[in-house]
């Protein structure tokens, strides 16, 4: 029986596919013993899978590009969501994009996705980190935590926490899904990939499967999702809401989209050059 650790990074839906995998019993039809690591990091993901802690893996795509250009041999064998899903949670103060204007916006380091993201929002919609207030919350995201105490006025959340923050009374004012830039792919080394292609194939083909099932099986998946998201369990009517997203964005082929990848290196470039000079295609490896 073949053994492997998948890293999920983060407690997110967009992450939970190999937990909708395993509790279906496709690893285990493919001889596989499967243990599923949340690092609660989405950068200690990255480091996981270049150690191979965790060989295998679910990073956010600007922590896997900026490790990329440190010189390590990741390589995307999947595109899981090839678009970002936040959405802009506000207090009453702001009713549209014009109302941001002055105001105190969370965002985590500008090297995470989320942070990446809403800088890339900035520039759509012709704002300037000027106009408003950056509130830098740090690594360990605490923006819906600041929403609520007053602290800033509006924060870009990931769905689970966006529409709890609706609610209690907060406004989404807008959302990133028509943002073109990559955002959850399935990644190894080439290290890992050439010594164990047949397993990584097999994983890849569960992810696929998993979509299927996350799909198919609405009842079971949310109850699944309920018990490891205790908050959204409490809250049915968000639980589904975040089912229904993830169900419509999760590519069910696990082709990663090049023109997302494409993008998401230009928004690192602009942080890190030498982003400028990688192709989306030189870090991909389509496996089925």
């Amino acid at each position: 029986m073949d053994e492997i650790k998948i890293g999920i990074g983060v407690s997110s839906i967009g992450r939970f596919l190999p937990l909708v995998g395993k509790a279906a019993g496709l690893f285990a039809k493919e001889n596989i013993s499967v243990e599923v690591v949340n690092q609660q990091d989405e950068e200690k993901v990255v480091q996981d899978i270049v150690t191979q802690a965790t060989p295998v893996g679910t990073p956010n795509a600007p922590s896997l590009i900026f490790s990329l250009l440190e010189g390590n041999d990741l390589v995307i064998v999947g595109g899981i969501l090839n678009r970002p899903a936040f959405y802009l949670a506000a207090n009453a103060t702001i009713g549209g994009i014009a109302d941001l204007k002055g105001k105190r916006v969370g965002i985590n380091q500008p090297r995470r996705m989320a942070g990446m993201v809403m800088l890339a929002l900035l520039g759509k919609w012709s704002l300037d980190t000027s106009d408003l207030t950056l509130v830098d919350l740090g690594i360990n995201d605490r923006s819906l935590e600041a929403l609520r105490a007053g602290e800033i006025d509006a924060a870009l959340l990931p769905p689970e926490k966006a529409f709890l923050a609706e609610t209690e009374g907060f406004r989404v004012v807008v959302d990133s899904l028509t943002l073109d830039c990559h955002w959850v792919p399935l990644a190894t080394t080439r290290r890992f990939l050439a010594a164990n292609r047949e397993l990584v194939e097999k994983i890849a083909a569960i992810y696929v499967e998993s979509v299927r099932l996350f799909r198919a099986q609405r009842e079971a998946t949310l109850k699944e999702i309920g018990r490891w998201l205790p908050a959204l369990e409490k809250k049915p009517q968000v639980l589904e809401k975040c089912y229904e997203l993830f169900a419509g964005r999760f590519e069910p082929t696990l082709t990663p989209s090049l023109s997302s990848i494409s993008s998401i290196l230009n928004e690192v470039a602009l942080q890190d050059p030498r982003a400028k000079e990688v192709t989306a295609a030189s870090i991909v490896e389509k496996l089925i």
